[in-house]
């Protein structure tokens, strides 16, 4: 009985001891296993001369117009890589998979003549071509030494069109400009370690399928729309030769960026033949003085205010000074009316409308439109440059759209403002939600005023090649000159000339611009280069949603 008892003790104090060590393994196998797997089998596969962990890019997810067409997908194909201290008869080899790959025999072998364990000989292979490869691998004895791994490429269906928004996807599977780029967190194929050797490939981290699942993107564009602006933007360019173009059509209701068409454009399917200039959307990413196109909105402001009333007028003559500098019309008149000013883009009389206006009532319009930031809704917005305006010369300058700077996507916007009164935030994801940033921005009496005598802008001013015969288009023609830094002030030759304004006038559904970058030829103006094409923009977009003309058959005559 005395010995028994001294058993149990002896076992009641090994017990613990015995617990403690089983803790110890499990966490140590805790360790291995989970948390330092991926480190454990890295450093075992150093040591092994045809295994070798490498990166490897899941499935990434498409993108979408506003109605399921495709605008980048990725297809399946294949890449082929290489343990090059273990390949076999060479020669053949190389000769072989050159021509199946079409490269040159060169440039596989300088991949093989490496001291590098792996390599990879080929990326993005058509899928078709993996039946050739396998016979060369088979038939040159290098089974033990290449592998082929299944994998994705990106792929634009549309080539050229909207690839300036859209963006490209780089060798290694991510997003490096436009939309794929703004949506890698989204779309983006997810990265895992894969263990690599002759046989094939395996993921060295075990996951959940939900964790590394990608969902498809739907955008706001329209292909429909898309397809008028791009044909829109090929006329403009045969016609006028210019340095750049861009066109970009809203829904002025809910923001819905609809087309966004840029020249020039590249092919992303082959965005390395292209240099990045061309790869630039210029709708957001380059600035531009608006010129006229900015008179409406000091016009009705100081009609907001009660500076002037609808029976305004005043003579206008052939010059103003303005601080030292003298401006001039493009067309002399003696006397004009508030409207007519508007109607006939009078910059003197503009600008003594503008200097009604206080420091304060500019800052608060140009905060008002939105035109002192950027939305954040496009990669690369390029945000409007404001002068001082506490120099009394940049209030009156900036009336008339000189001095300050902005994207063709924050005039469109502040158009919106024009068409319905509202600031509407621009999207270009289709489930985002409508975000009005401003609402009533100018007194209902000016609105109706401002849609009244915009309307006239086209009907009777200096956008009547904007004019249609079914559709009534309320709009305002823009030409500024470029300043040349070279010769130290504004060039005669370096214009940019726009039109920009929505349709149908009467109940707006659509605000779009058109900005044309140094044209060339005679008679360069917003008036001559970008009116007639927005008013072909506008029947053939109202005509795509079957919009119903807003315009009497005898208002045509």
């Amino acid at each position: 009985m005395q010995s028994l008892k001294k058993s149990n003790a002896r076992i009641l104090l090994i017990i613990p001891f015995l617990v403690l060590i089983f803790l110890w393994i499990l966490i140590n196998l805790f360790r291995i296993q989970i948390l330092e797997r991926r480190a454990l089998v890295e450093r075992i596969a150093e040591d092994f001369p045809k295994v070798k962990v490498e990166n490897l890019i899941l499935y990434r997810g498409a993108i979408l117009d506003r109605n399921d067409k495709d605008l980048a997908i990725s297809i399946p194909t294949i890449s082929v890589y290489a343990f090059p201290r273990f390949i076999k008869n060479k020669d053949e080899f190389v000769r072989r998979l050159s021509a199946i790959l079409d490269v040159p025999d060169v440039t596989i072998r300088e991949k093989l003549d490496t001291e590098k364990k792996f390599v990879w000989l080929a990326f993005k292979v058509d899928k078709e071509k993996r039946n050739l490869i396998e016979r060369v691998i088979r038939e040159t004895d290098n089974k033990p030494a290449v592998g082929i791994q299944e994998d994705f490429k990106r792929f634009y269906p549309h080539g050229t069109m909207a690839s300036n928004l859209i963006g490209f996807v780089g060798l290694d599977g991510r997003g490096l400009e436009g939309l794929e780029y703004a949506l890698e967190d989204t779309i983006g194929g997810k990265s895992v370690k894969a263990v690599f050797f002759a046989g094939g490939s395996m993921i060295l981290d075990p996951y959940k399928e939900e964790s590394f699942k990608v969902r498809d993107i739907k955008t706001t564009i329209d292909i429909g729309v898309q397809i008028i602006t791009e044909d829109i933007t090929e006329k403009i360019v045969k016609q006028w030769s210019p340095r750049r173009v861009a066109i970009l059509v809203m829904d002025v209701t809910n923001g819905d960026i609809l087309a966004l068409s840029t020249y020039p454009n590249y092919d992303p399917n082959f965005y390395w033949k292209y240099k990045q200039w061309q790869r630039r959307n210029y709708a957001v990413t380059d600035i531009f003085e608006p010129g006229s196109t900015l008179k409406p909105f000091f016009v009705g402001k100081a009609l907001d205010r009660g500076y002037v009333g609808e029976n305004f007028g005043t003579s206008i003559g052939d010059r103003i000074e303005v601080y030292g500098r003298y401006v001039k019309d493009v067309k002399p008149s003696k006397y004009l009316t508030i409207d007519q000013i508007l109607i006939k883009s009078s910059n003197i009389g503009t600008i003594k409308i503008a200097r009604y206006l206080s420091r304060k009532d500019v800052e608060e319009l140009i905060d008002t439109i939105h035109l002192n930031n950027t939305f954040g809704v496009l990669p690369g917005e390029t945000k409007p440059k404001l002068p001082n305006l506490y120099y009394p010369a940049n209030l009156l300058y900036v009336s008339i759209g000189q001095g300050l700077a902005t994207n063709l996507l924050n005039l469109c916007v502040a158009f919106g403002g024009l068409a319905t009164n509202k600031i509407v935030k621009p999207k270009i994801l289709l489930n985002d939600e409508t975000l009005v940033l401003k609402d009533g921005v100018f007194s209902e009496r000016t609105f109706r005023w401002l849609r009244t005598n915009m309307i006239k802008v086209v009907e009777e001013g200096t956008a009547q090649l904007a004019r249609s015969n079914y559709f009534y288009i309320a709009g305002k023609t823009g030409t500024s000159q470029k300043f040349d830094f070279s010769i130290g002030k504004y060039s005669r030759e370096k214009l940019v000339a726009y039109f920009v304004g929505y349709f149908p006038a009467t109940e707006p559904k659509i605000v779009a611009g058109i900005m044309v970058d140094e044209p060339k030829g005679p008679n360069v103006y917003g008036g001559t280069v970008a009116a007639p094409y927005f008013r072909e923009l506008a029947e053939r977009v109202a005509s795509y949603y079957r919009l119903k003309p807003d315009k009497p058959a005898n208002a045509t005559k």
